[in-house]
């Protein structure tokens, strides 16, 4: 991928699209895959906000059971199985433990019932998978024993087995919002992080043409000529549309945060519930916290409540982080977790649609809304499109797309295909067997590489692994671990600053890589690898120190200590 502000500046568009996050991403794959001239911009770097700070789950919709909402729970089931095959090398399913109890409505013979009942409605999501491996596995229980082996700190007398069912995990959500970038401009899309939107052009003469950006790099304001902007920055919706008066879309946000931590089960991950409320319909007790085995630790999320503060100065705190351990020993009936234990923390910011924000209950509803403004605020040429959820934000972008195409299609004057997002792959996901692929470049680069390193290229660059390994075979110094036992090489560093649009150095901890996962790896890896950034975007020295300053202050927690940096 390459910034080409150029051909921003100096071409028409069909559509600009704002923000860079799943549902952004999403638009411009599906738009660019139809035929249609996207431009997508993005004020930071793509999936660094809401799309980042998730459990990193794509829903089966088993939750939307308790609602029941049974459309809910086949949409969600089926779109997990399509990220399967757009992106099967960031994709992969993970056992899930939801414990019954010697209470009826959290007993075995409801959960049996309810798991026969999803199962039911999940029929056929299978059948627009290639790889066979690929297959949602079927749920099975567990005896109390067995739960308490795979889950050791769990003392609740009450729990008597559990249920397991298949969640579909992605080991980098941030590299899968990629992924949906890096395939829109492979089919022609003109993409840009680091371009924030000012304004919409037209706007007081109502009809809007495009949009005023600023790069955040060189200071530089130019404009974007479009027929249609889909205005599509998540939480940042209303403060854009603010400017022209138009329907504000999202009405209130909550904060969540995560704690990565020591490893708490044995392969499997777990739902616990909390004191928190929720809103099912049939109540097995409070709102849920997961426990989720993620790159040999503990994934934990989420914490829940209102923000008020600053959209771009969202962090995990101290309390957030208290407030998850003190979840966890809670629903674990026992002091299985201390601060000490947490080794990196992140938090994010979801929009919602309800006016108010209820502390103890989770509103989150997977709702999702398009807004055409020419209906909503006698505003022509602008539309918002709001996603609520990272597991459904492939299915909004068809839905908008489809209407936008069904309203505007005219004005784009030009032949369009359909949807092929429901059986295309991602630009470095067409493997018709994961399993064969990744037995064939652990046989081709063994000799440089150890497996485990192989293995981590393959999940994070699928087919994209023969452009790193053309960077390591010129400078064998690059096939390096930046961190022993990281199984992250320094290939990938100038891979992200030479072909994947990472203008700073925490653009290539948190997000091109796991670098920054476990926490701060570091001055001297830091260092190395802003000199290695430095040298391909041409910083000086005062840009490197100011570089590795910047990424520390994205670590709420320093690895050496658990402290509060």
């Amino acid at each position: 991928m390459n910034r080409n502000l150029s051909e921003l500046q100096n071409k028409a568009f069909d559509l600009v699209i704002i923000g860079g996050g799943i549902t952004g991403a999403c638009l411009a794959a599906d738009a660019a895959m139809r035929g249609l001239s996207v431009a997508l911009v993005e004020k930071g770097d793509f999936g660094a906000a809401t799309s980042s700070a998730s459990s990193k789950l794509l829903h089966g919709g088993i939750r939307y059971l308790q609602q029941l909402n049974f459309a809910k729970v086949r949409e969600s089931a089926k779109e997990r199985v399509y990220f399967q095959q757009l992106a099967p090398h960031l994709t992969y399913y993970i056992p899930f433990i939801i414990p019954t109890y010697t209470s009826f409505s959290k007993g075995k013979l409801v959960m049996k019932t309810a798991m026969m009942l999803y199962e039911f409605i999940c029929t056929g999501q299978d059948s627009v998978l290639r790889d066979g491996s690929k297959k949602v596995p079927a749920s099975h229980f567990l005896s109390r024993q067995d739960v308490k082996k795979v889950v050791p700190g769990l003392q609740s007398e009450e729990i008597t087995g559990g249920v397991v069912f298949y969640e579909s995990h992605m080991y980098s959500s941030e590299r899968m919002t990629l992924g949906f970038v890096e395939t829109a401009q492979q089919h022609g899309a003109s993409v840009a992080n680091y371009l924030e939107v000012q304004s919409f052009l037209g706007a007081d003469k109502g009809r809007v043409q495009g949009v005023q950006v600023k790069d955040r790099l060189s200071g530089e304001s130019f404009e974007i000529q479009a027929s249609l902007v889909l205005n599509a920055a998540g939480p940042w919706i209303p403060m854009l549309n603010k400017n022209i008066g138009g329907a504000g879309v999202v009405n209130a946000f909550s904060k969540g945060a995560h704690i990565i931590t020591r490893q708490l089960t044995q392969g499997h991950a777990v739902a616990m519930p909390t004191r928190k409320q929720n809103q099912a319909v049939i109540n097995r007790g409070g709102r849920h916290v997961f426990i989720i085995p993620w790159r040999g630790y503990s994934l934990i999320g989420t914490t829940y409540g209102p923000y008020e503060g600053d959209l771009d100065d969202v962090c995990a705190t101290e309390s957030d982080i208290a407030e998850m351990i003190s979840d966890i020993n809670s629903a674990m009936g026992s002091e299985v977790l201390h601060s000490d234990d947490v080794l990196h923390a992140f938090a994010g910011i979801y929009p919602l649609i309800d006016d108010v924000i209820n502390t103890n209950v989770y509103q989150g509803t997977g709702k999702y809304q398009v807004v055409d403004h020419a209906e909503h605020d006698n505003l022509a040429g602008l539309v918002s499109v709001f996603g609520a959820k990272f597991t459904t934000a492939r299915l909004l972008a068809e839905k908008a797309l489809d209407e936008i195409v069904k309203k505007h299609g005219a004005r784009f004057d030009k032949k369009l295909t359909r949807c092929q997002t429901r059986s295309a792959s991602l630009a470095a996901g067409n493997i018709d067997d994961m399993q064969a692929f990744r037995d064939e470049q652990v046989s081709r680069y063994s000799a440089v590489l150890s497996a485990s390193v192989i293995n981590n290229l393959v999940t994070n660059y699928g087919t994209d692994i023969q452009h790193i390994s053309g960077l390591f075979e010129e400078d064998a110094s690059l096939a390096e671990e930046l961190v022993v036992g990281s199984t992250i090489i320094a290939a990938e560093v100038v891979y992200a600053a030479r072909h994947e649009m990472a203008c700073h150095l925490d653009d290539f901890v948190f997000r091109r890589t796991g670098l920054g996962t476990l926490g701060n790896p570091g001055d001297e890896v830091l260092r190395h690898c802003a000199g290695l950034m430095g040298q391909e975007l041409g910083w000086d020295q005062l840009r490197v120190d100011e570089e590795i300053q910047q990424t520390i202050k994205g670590f709420p927690v320093d690895r050496s200590n658990a402290k509060k940096i």
